[in-house]
């Protein structure tokens, strides 16, 4: 088994095998990708929101403003048009966050009382436990034919 001192000398060993030129273009394009989320955050503060109806559709602005960027860096040559395009890449991550987050939290609601069945906790697992064979941790932490039975009846709630 290896000691703890071997594993901080192939830490320390990757650590300093890393190319300098590669970390400082990784400090640039976290450095664009956070100029990017201010300046969305700006945005959405100044719009009151992301999202706007546009002929009736929801639009996510962090999303149009993905394409403009994209668009604007293929456009461009140079360290200005690579610097749009992962800003394009950041606004685009930040539309798909929110566009995903809305569409399982609908999903979620259409399906049952999903937020009642995770606010019990551990404690409000209790009346799911009949038989007296399952764990004090909830029918979840047993094995066997009880905890089966515990998790069919906890389905029953989604």
């Amino acid at each position: 088994m290896p000691s703890l001192s071997e594993y901080y000398g192939r830490a320390k060993g990757n650590f300093g095998s890393m190319n300098p030129a590669e970390v400082a273009q990784l400090g640039e394009d976290w450095m664009v990708a956070g100029a990017t989320s201010a300046g969305l955050g700006l945005m959405s503060v100044a719009l009151g929101g992301m999202d706007k109806k546009i002929f009736g559709f929801s639009v996510p602005m962090d999303g149009v403003a993905a394409a403009v960027l994209g668009f604007a860096g293929l456009n461009m040559r140079g360290s200005t048009g690579h610097a749009l395009k992962l800003a394009s890449v950041a606004a685009a991550g930040s539309a798909g966050v929110r566009t995903f987050e809305k569409f399982f939290k609908a999903g979620f609601k259409m399906s049952g009382e999903f937020e009642d069945l995770g606010a019990m906790g551990i404690s409000g697992m209790r009346h799911f436990r009949g038989h007296g064979d399952y764990p004090a941790f909830g029918p979840a932490a047993g094995f066997g034919a009880g905890a089966q039975d515990a998790l069919v009846e906890a389905a029953k709630y989604l």
